[in-house]
């Protein structure tokens, strides 16, 4: 082969091997590495942002900015085209499973600076699921009207199901030596928080007859009438829970203490929720305010 041509040849070969070189680089980005459809994406930062702060924040933006998780802070109340100063405070909280996801349960008690013997106080109960960085409201149930003296009464979260969840309120009235206690029910209702029923927790009229004070040994009729008039009742209230695996427990009452005449009180009341009306039908006789 002549040197021409072997000159020829290597020009050929490198010439071929520019252009290789080339069409590598050229399609160096398609090839790559590209991320795999499994691997997650980046973690949103709203995902870390804790449950008190997103109750912090609700709180913010439904009652104002003094608002907070501790401690009361004033605002104002509405009620009968009327607003009056309220002290406010989260009277209960709690996070709850709902299904494969979770809920927070919030109650908000309101209670009037300036609250007569007669005034009830307030409660807004709140259902909430997290949303973004916050949360959104699920259901809610305010304004309601509870206890006497402008105070509230005190509210709780109640289990009343597998994973049905809900608020008890105890408020009471005192007065003319007579104690009347009573406990109210507020659950979700097929569209939104229902109040489920009234019954009393506690009633007495210790303050109205002082008998231990009484000798019956001088004063036998005093004595007697005290016994026969005095009167000290307990209504517990729970859900049983033994099949755990029930959406809805039955509730029981327990009705224990002492009626008129010294008569020892105890049996147990059974109720389940009418999911026609979402209500319990309580009988006049665990709504009352003294003996039978």
């Amino acid at each position: 082969m002549s040197a021409v041509s072997m000159k020829s040849l290597a020009v050929l070969a490198l010439a071929g091997a520019a252009v290789l070189a080339g069409c590598q680089r050229a399609a160096e980005p398609a090839a790559g590495p590209q991320p795999a459809a499994s691997e997650p994406g980046p973690v949103s930062p709203a995902q870390h942002v804790s449950r008190t702060a997103r109750l912090q924040s609700f709180l913010i933006k439904r009652y104002g900015s003094n608002a907070a998780l501790s401690g009361e802070w004033r605002g104002t109340w509405t009620q009968d085209g009327e607003t009056r100063p309220t002290d406010w405070q989260v009277c209960a909280e709690q996070p709850v499973v709902s299904g494969d996801s979770w809920q927070q349960l919030l109650a908000v008690c309101g209670a009037l600076t300036d609250g007569a013997h007669i005034d009830p106080g307030t409660i807004d109960f709140f259902v909430l699921r997290p949303k973004g960085d916050g949360f959104e409201v699920t259901s809610e149930l305010t304004g309601g009207r509870f206890g006497s003296g402008g105070q509230p009464g005190t509210a709780s979260i109640i289990r009343a199901g597998s994973d049905f969840y809900g608020f008890r309120v105890e408020d009471g009235w005192f007065g003319q030596g007579f104690s009347l206690l009573s406990q109210s029910l507020i659950l979700p209702g097929p569209k939104g928080l229902v109040a489920t029923g009234n019954v009393r927790s506690h009633i007495d009229n210790d303050a109205q007859y002082e008998c231990d004070n009484v000798d019956a040994s001088t004063d036998p009729d005093t004595a007697n009438d005290c016994r026969t008039r005095r009167f000290s009742i307990d209504f517990a209230l729970r859900f049983d829970d033994s099949d755990r695996s029930a959406r809805i427990w039955p509730l029981l009452i327990e009705e224990t203490g002492t009626t008129c005449g010294g008569k020892p009180v105890r049996q147990q009341h059974r109720f389940t929720l009418d999911t026609r009306t979402w209500a319990y039908s309580f009988p006049e006789s665990l709504q009352r305010e003294g003996c039978e």
